[in-house]
């Protein structure tokens, strides 16, 4: 991505024809002192506008640094200072909006997108940050698009592609999603979790994929999540005990009960589980952040389970949800 546009452009040669100054009578010409103050004017003018843009670069570094402790708006107040220095800064543009969409505020957040998108109109990166920020607020169809968007500049972008097939899941298009996540772990082999999703979706779909499972799981680090999520998929860990791994994981500052509760309504609702599915699922709704994909896709399963013919937690309704 660029990081500018070309507000400072570099100083014009002065030449004769650019400064007519008109001759008095009887006296020396005065052409050679303007053409010498115009010149310093404008190395003036130049030195003080790349003067600005490093400026404005240390800012936006700062920023970057507040936004990675999560102090927003620190953060937010270094890249306002570095635009009002440097207004066609695009990654100051980006990381506002990245600032702006970590705490919540989303429609500052899009604004911000659209901003730098304007400035950098084929930087797949932002299209794929505003995707999510529309995964964020809801607006499916929108991020979808934005994920278009972002694939049609870079075919192989890997965040895009991931993006858009979670998008999808949420949506109940499982044959998309997985497409779209199978493509994107080859991309990104090392995405433990999108080798996670990618067996949802084909779970969903009725496809034997255990073998393909297996082997990415064998593949995850043990001692980092979701590990313990693999291995309960694999039956090799209880519901119960994975539960108490969540417990201790949370008290050294990782979310994973709610986490947990999503993965347990998704085993739940492929047995035919629905009431329970619907508890566990009711539980992520509540307790996770909404920022996590986890919470969205509990959401999206309880809205589905809301238009199934049998109403969801109906005394003896077992009945799995379409996988349409």
């Amino acid at each position: 991505m660029t990081g500018r546009t070309g507000d400072c452009a570099e100083p014009r040669p002065i030449v004769p024809e650019d400064m007519v100054s008109p001759r008095l009578p009887n006296r020396r010409s005065r052409r050679p002192l303007a053409l010498a103050v115009a010149a310093g004017l404008i190395l003036v003018a130049w030195v003080g506008c790349h003067n600005g843009s490093r400026d404005a670069g240390a800012l936006t570094s700062a920023g970057v640094t507040h936004l990675q402790m999560r102090q927003y708006e620190r953060a937010i107040r270094d890249f306002d200072r570095a635009l009002a220095l440097d207004p066609g800064l695009v990654v100051a543009w980006r990381q506002r909006a990245l600032a702006y969409r970590s705490k919540g505020d989303y429609e500052r957040a899009l604004a911000d997108f659209e901003q730098a998108i304007l400035l950098a109109p084929s930087d797949a990166r932002l299209y794929t940050d505003r995707g999510v920020a529309y995964e964020l607020l809801g607006d499916y169809p929108s991020a979808i698009r934005d994920f278009n968007r972002a694939i049609a500049f870079k075919p192989n972008h890997a965040s895009a592609i991931e993006g858009r097939g979670r998008t999808y899941f949420y949506l109940g298009n499982f044959a998309q999603a997985a497409s779209d996540l199978q493509r994107g772990l080859a991309l990104d082999s090392a995405d433990s979790y999108g080798g996670l999703w990618l067996h949802l979706a084909r779970q969903r779909l009725r496809q034997d994929d255990s073998e393909d499972f297996a082997a990415h799981a064998a593949a995850v680090d043990s001692t980092r999540w979701p590990a313990p999520i693999l291995r309960y998929m694999l039956g090799e860990v209880h519901a119960d005990s994975l539960r108490a791994l969540a417990a201790a994981a949370e008290l050294d500052g990782q979310t994973q009960r709610c986490v947990v509760s999503f993965y347990l309504g998704e085993v739940a609702l492929l047995k035919g589980e629905a009431a329970s599915a619907a508890s566990l699922f009711d539980e992520t709704r509540t307790t996770c952040p909404k920022e996590l994909n986890e919470h969205r896709a509990a959401v999206a399963e309880l809205q589905r389970m809301a238009r199934s013919t049998v109403p969801a937690g109906q005394p003896g309704s077992t009945t799995a949800i379409s996988t349409r």
